[in-house]
């Protein structure tokens, strides 16, 4: 652990130091005393309904992953995957990317699930998720595709790759859970050839998705995680919806519905960039894409994208948060009353 401290440490800077660069570039031409009075002026109303909606995507995907679950830890309930997943993304905040091995450990402070076996879904869950914003990628040109094209004319060709990429994988992927360690062994010695130190975390990770798709045994079971992606990229979609009322936005400016999806897709790119709570990259793609495809002044672009981001913090932090302090306290004391022959008797 002592060892493995100072790569933490370098990793933690690096991501306080990319979020630094990312909130200068969206904030750099920006009037402050003009971005404090749009968001002193925020709706009430409508930011209430943000952090309903953005709560209740977290029971959505909370109940997707019980499905992807639900081979090996029956026990799981949809509360306990929701309290789970808000200890990840309140985690995520502070640390990038620490919150899917602490939402693992939620499961097993309180129902005592294996730590491989939920990383395992958490994986699969990753590969849904990255299949969905392809299709919403996919959409988001359809929509808007000559301004996405004279804009980020980059977009355009990391989305093709994006799409041949995941087609691969997903090839991939469809032939390790038909023929499983066959196909893990065959995948692994051809890697082995051409990149040998990258040959056994593969195929490490590829013995770790197998495990995940335990649960996808049945019909029934894709129908489920199929409706629950659906249903949560439309939660995602009204976040975004919900936050140009906030300010504000919705007249003027074209924000339909239409407009919220290809937001939401766009400022997906800021939320993949390892800052802490994804802070400076979000603002930048969420703000930029609203002033360069749909003509939105700067300072309200980026009081939206502060507002929106600002408040699904907070709700994460203030669900996430006190979650895993008291997960933490129970579990020190459920293990000093397991060493303590005085407590157990």
């Amino acid at each position: 652990m002592a060892a493995n401290r100072p790569r933490a440490l370098l990793q933690l800077a690096l991501a306080v130091g990319l979020m630094v660069v990312f909130l200068y570039w969206a904030f750099k031409d920006v009037d402050g005393w003009g971005l404090v009075a749009q968001l002193r002026s925020v709706s009430l109303t409508w930011t209430a309904a943000l952090v309903a909606t953005t709560l209740g995507t977290l029971v959505v995907r909370a109940r997707r992953w019980t499905v992807l679950m639900a081979s090996f830890a029956p026990q799981v309930t949809v509360r306990d995957a929701t309290v789970a997943l808000a200890i990840c993304y309140a985690a995520n905040v502070v640390v990038p990317r620490s919150g899917e091995a602490l939402r693992a450990v939620s499961l097993k402070w309180t129902r005592g699930v294996v730590l491989s076996a939920t990383l395992a879904t958490v994986l699969v869950e990753r590969i849904i998720d990255i299949v969905f914003l392809l299709l919403c990628l996919g959409i988001s040109f359809l929509l808007v595709h000559d301004r996405i094209a004279e804009v980020f004319p980059w977009m355009a060709t990391l989305g093709l790759v994006a799409f041949g990429g995941c087609v691969l994988i997903l090839v991939g992927l469809a032939a390790v859970s038909v023929y499983q360690e066959r196909a893990v062994a065959l995948l692994v010695g051809l890697l082995n050839r051409v990149w040998p130190t990258a040959a056994a975390r593969t195929g490490s990770l590829l013995r770790t998705f197998l495990a995940g798709l335990d649960a996808l045994r049945s019909p029934s079971s894709y129908l489920e995680i199929l409706a629950g992606s659906v249903v949560l990229n439309i939660g995602y979609v009204m976040i975004i919806y919900e936050g140009f009322r906030i300010v504000d936005l919705g007249a003027g400016y074209g924000l339909d519905f239409g407009a919220s999806l290809v937001i939401m897709t766009l400022s997906a790119f800021g939320v993949a960039v390892p800052t802490p709570g994804a802070a400076g990259s979000y603002h930048l793609f969420f703000s930029k894409s609203l002033v360069h495809l749909y003509g939105v002044p700067q300072d309200k672009a980026l009081a939206c994208a502060t507002a929106v981001h600002a408040i699904a913090t907070l709700a994460y932090l203030c669900t996430g948060g006190p979650a895993l302090l008291w997960q933490r306290r129970n579990a020190r004391s459920a293990a000093v009353a397991a060493s303590d022959p005085t407590e157990r008797a």
